[in-house]
C-alpha cells in the first residue's frame, strides 16, 4: 500500500469513527512517513508496519477518555512513574545540552584563533610568534576544525530536540487510550540539508587534517627542527 492510499484509507476510517481531530492525526502520519523514508524505507514497508488504517483509526473510537485495564490505581502508579523517569531524563538532557554549549563554544574559540591568525591579530598576546606563512595555514585549518565542531553542535541540539519530542510523544501514549506513531530519536533533517551537513563535515575534516600537518612542515623546515615551537619561543 503506497502512502496516498494508506492515508487516505485512515482518513475514511476515522471519519467513520466521527473523530475530531482526524486532519491533525493525518498530519502526524504524513509526518511519520516522512521521517522513515528519509531513513530508506519505501512506502509499502512503513504501512505495513504501522498495521491496518481500520485498528489505527479504531483506537480513537470515542471522544470520551477510557481507562486501561488496571483502573484508575494503575493509571496513577503510571503518573507517578513516568514523573520521576522524567527527572532522570532532564537531568540527561541538561547534560547533553551542556555538551552540545561546549562543542558551540569550542566552534567559537577555533574561529577566533583561526581569524586572528590569518589576520595577523595578536589579541591579549595569546598568539605565539611563527613566520606568517605558517600562520596563515594553521589558521586557515583552524577555521576549517571551527566549521566541523559548528557542524557537530548543530547535530547534537538537533538530537537534544529530536529525543525530548520522542519522550514528549512517547508518554502521551503511555497516558492515553490513542496510540499516535512513536518518533523516532535520531535527529530529522530534509535529505538535501542532510546531505549538505555531512559533505561540509567531510570537507571541513579534510581540510583541517591536511592544511594542519601542511602547517607543520612548514613551520619545521623553516624553524629548521621538528619541535619549532621551541625555535619560536612557544611556552618561555
Amino acid at each position: 500500500m503506497t502512502k496516498t492510499e494508506y492515508l487516505e484509507q485512515l482518513k475514511q476510517a476515522l471519519k467513520q469513527q466521527n473523530i475530531n481531530d482526524t486532519d491533525e492525526i493525518i498530519l502526524e502520519y504524513e509526518q511519520h512517513f516522512a521521517f522513515k523514508l528519509a531513513d530508506g524505507y519505501s512506502e509499502e514497508e512503513i504501512a505495513a508496519k504501522l498495521g491496518s488504517p481500520a485498528t489505527i483509526a479504531a483506537q480513537f473510537d470515542t471522544g470520551e477518555t477510557k481507562q486501561k485495564s488496571g483502573g484508575k490505581g494503575k493509571k496513577v502508579f503510571l503518573t507517578i512513574w513516568l514523573t520521576l523517569l522524567g527527572i532522570l531524563e532532564t537531568a540527561l538532557d541538561l547534560v547533553f545540552a551542556a555538551f552540545g554549549i561546549g562543542v558551540f563554544g569550542a566552534a567559537v574559540a577555533f574561529a577566533t584563533a583561526g581569524v586572528c591568525l590569518v589576520g595577523r591579530l595578536n589579541i591579549a598576546n595569546l598568539i605565539p610568534n611563527m613566520p606568517y606563512s605558517g600562520a596563515i595555514i594553521l589558521g586557515v585549518s583552524l577555521i576549517a576544525l571551527a566549521v566541523l565542531f559548528f557542524v557537530l553542535a548543530v547535530y547534537c541540539f538537533a538530537f537534544l530536540r529530536q529525543i525530548v519530542k520522542a519522550s514528549i510523544r512517547w508518554r502521551k501514549n503511555m497516558l492515553s487510550e490513542t496510540t499516535l506513531p512513536l518518533l523516532p530519536t535520531s535527529p530529522q533533517f530534509q535529505p538535501k540539508n542532510r546531505r549538505a551537513l555531512r559533505n561540509v563535515l567531510l570537507l571541513s575534516l579534510a581540510v583541517f587534517g591536511i592544511l594542519f600537518v601542511v602547517g607543520y612542515i612548514v613551520l619545521a623546515l623553516q624553524a629548521g627542527s621538528l619541535g619549532f615551537w621551541h625555535v619560536y619561543g612557544w611556552f618561555v
